[in-house]
């Protein structure tokens, strides 16, 4: 695992404003490339579909997916190309294996992006290393829902408003859901009995209870209330 200096370094290096408006601003400028925003756009002109304008919140939920995906292999680059720009003289590498997706003075960095309120998304074949603590950088994009898709591949809108970074070391996940013949994808989630150990570990945005709390007004811990949510700002 990594050493504590490193992670502080790291996480000190996400917490500045020019630092999180440069990725920001970098992962909005690429995404007009995705492959299912060129495609509206294309058949826009082509008058194939009626429609003049486009909600992100109104896309199909395929094409949504496709849209987070790209934007995640975006991320990744992004990031790490970055580390290398700072002031603390990180020694970063690409990682291509599966144990991680960056090296940072050779530790192994997993990073990953979410759109939803509390949690990440995991695959199956990744279940030993995400279910063993891991250094975890975990980004939440702060989509604007009502942007209108040929507004944002003219570059006249924002996808992405805000964004969320916790750069999380020796990280344990709790893991919801399981592998169907259909579908291979689970939910990471941190619990809230975590949270006086991450809360401090947030470069940028928040992270927090549940909406209404945790405990009972007798004291008692809520049952359905397990998992921090994630705040971009």
């Amino acid at each position: 695992m990594t050493c504590q200096k490193h992670a502080d370094l790291i996480r000190d290096y996400f917490s500045d404003p020019t630092v999180v408006n440069q990725i920001v601003s970098e992962l909005n400028k690429e995404i007009v490339f995705c492959p299912i925003l060129r495609n509206l756009q294309r058949e826009k002109s082509a008058g194939v579909i009626d429609a003049s304008s486009i909600k992100f919140r109104d896309l199909g939920s395929e094409d949504r997916n496709e849209v987070f995906v790209y934007l995640g292999r975006i991320l990744e680059s992004v990031l790490t190309c970055k580390l290398t720009e700072s002031d603390y003289n990180f020694v970063v590498k690409k990682d291509r294996t599966s144990s991680g997706d960056v090296t940072i003075n050779k530790t192994v960095w997993e990073i990953k992006g979410t759109s939803g309120k509390n949690s990440w998304t995991g695959s199956t074949h990744a279940s030993k290393k995400e279910d063993d603590s891991i250094d975890f950088i975990g980004i939440k994009y702060g989509i604007n829902e009502d942007a209108d898709v040929f507004d944002v591949l003219n570059g006249n809108v924002q996808l992405i408003a805000e964004i969320f970074i916790g750069v999380f070391d020796n990280l344990t996940f709790v893991r919801n859901g399981s592998a169907t013949e259909s579908n291979s994808r689970t939910s990471l989630l941190i619990s809230v009995k975590d949270y006086d150990k991450v809360k401090n570990q947030v470069a940028w945005g928040n992270i927090a209870y549940p909406s209404g709390g945790i405990y009972k007004k007798d004291g008692t811990l809520k049952k359905n209330v397990k998992y921090l949510q994630l705040e971009a700002a």
